[in-house]
């Protein structure tokens, strides 16, 4: 039985209860957003075959994954998560499972409780928890094409649930960085271009893979919108799907936004990255990067 249906309607309608004035462009903004996640969530689980069942339920997870920003942007009118720190709320994964859990998972999936904690559990995770690899390793298995995810979620051990709650994550995770990529190239959104120099503290950073901290970049006075084009080609070392990486380099879709850049710095780091990408995708196991 598909649930996805139902638990849309009742997404969307919430959704529509959000009609201030005043914050009707961050509703809209990300309404589109949710839809572009969920279609490019689909693209990504065909390439993963999984079947019919975690199929719906990998949908409800994309589409729930950012519920937390509407009530974010009534309460805060932004989309900034330090804003919520002042509601006891670290990010807007925790917000989505409050949200959640206050009536609206009850009425989007009315017919079963399975799939409740599963759902709470990405929803509350996708923006800060790193999934170990080896536990994408259960998409080499039949499991995700052969079981009913109802019956899974009900009878499974809890070491192979969490396996599969963390390989949904991932793919919430990689897919929702994917749609940042598209809404550049679609003009959703368009950031900021200047000419400011990228520090070379930052650059060494980058090139040598490590992690760039925005937060701590600002307070070093470090930031500029340039070195917000490494954060986001920095993406490309927190994808793990393959699946995901090969529509990025299928679409071209660090060429059509290098081709946005006036910026030495920034497209010599598109090229470093085009590269890095091709690299990982040969040098992959079949299923991550």
């Amino acid at each position: 039985m598909e649930y996805y249906q139902t638990a849309r309607k009742c997404f969307d309608d919430y959704v529509s209860s959000f009609n201030e004035s005043d914050i009707s462009k961050l509703i809209e903004q990300k309404r589109m957003h949710t839809n572009e996640v969920v279609i490019d969530g689909i693209k990504t689980i065909k390439k993963l075959n999984f079947n019919e069942s975690f199929i719906d339920f990998t949908k409800i997870a994309l589409m729930n994954h950012d519920v937390g920003r509407f009530l974010q942007a009534r309460v805060t009118k932004t989309f900034n998560d330090i804003e919520l720190h002042k509601f006891c709320f670290e990010n807007h994964g925790e917000l989505g499972t409050y949200v959640l859990k206050s009536g609206l998972i009850n009425s989007q999936i009315p017919i079963t409780r399975n799939f409740d904690g599963p759902i709470l559990s990405i929803v509350n995770n996708h923006v800060t928890k790193v999934i170990n690899p080896k536990q994408l390793l259960i998409l080499s298995s039949n499991l995700l094409k052969n079981e009913d995810a109802l019956d899974f979620f009900s009878t499974a051990s809890t070491e192979e649930k969490q396996k599969v709650i963390d390989t949904i994550t991932q793919i919430v995770q990689d897919v929702d960085r994917l749609d940042i990529y598209h809404q550049i190239i679609d003009g959703r959104w368009n950031p900021i271009k200047s000419k400011d120099k990228i520090s070379n503290i930052v650059l060494n950073q980058f090139y040598d893979g490590k992690y760039l901290n925005i937060a701590k970049l600002r307070k070093e006075g470090l930031w500029n919108s340039n070195v917000g084009e490494l954060v986001r080609l920095t993406f490309i070392n927190q994808i793990r799907l393959l699946s995901v990486a090969q529509i990025i380099k299928e679409e071209k879709i660090l060429e059509k936004m290098r081709r946005k850049q006036n910026n030495r710095q920034v497209i010599e780091a598109y090229d470093f990255t085009i590269d890095k990408l091709n690299v990982l995708i040969k040098e992959s196991n079949g299923i991550i990067v």
